[in-house]
């Protein structure tokens, strides 16, 4: 009887840590992201690809293949560590791995800040339909693509 009482109420007996979007860890996602420019973008530029990436990251429902919806609030915003993709442009080696989250599709936007002046003129940026990812539980390496140089 204490068998069936068990099953019933679907215990399994196993634990877990609870993350921070209220999963177990063993059900969270982190993001482990590098980045790469088209290296054809690099002559366009008036300044050489290195600096910080500065992102944001939206859920599927909040952006489209042009970007954020109006009115959108981000997930994450986030910045790299710093990149030099002055050497074809990539890819770097991991710049930034996210806090847990639940496994989910996300949108990556952002651009690479080549002068310390934030996101501007002439800065390689994402293309939304490049940067759409389907995470799931675990560590999820993304290479984010910047494809576009930001225009003016």
């Amino acid at each position: 009887m204490i068998f069936l009482l068990l099953a019933c109420t679907g215990s399994t007996g196993e634990t877990g840590d609870t993350g921070a979007e209220g999963g177990t860890t063993a059900t969270l996602a982190t993001l482990q992201l590098s980045f790469q420019m088209d290296d054809d973008l690099i002559e366009g530029m008036a300044e050489p690809p290195i600096g910080l990436f500065h992102g944001s990251i939206y859920r599927e429902d909040d952006a489209t293949a042009i970007g954020m919806n109006e009115g959108a609030e981000s997930l994450v915003d986030f910045a790299s560590t710093s990149l030099d993709l002055s050497d074809g442009g990539g890819p770097s080696e991991l710049a930034w791995t996210s806090e847990p989250l639940d496994p989910q599709t996300l949108w990556i936007l952002g651009c690479l800040d080549s002068d310390a002046n934030d996101c501007e003129c002439g800065d390689p940026i994402t293309v939304p339909n490049d940067n759409k990812v389907a995470v799931v539980p675990g560590d999820n390496p993304i290479t984010v693509r910047m494809e576009l140089l930001h225009p003016c």
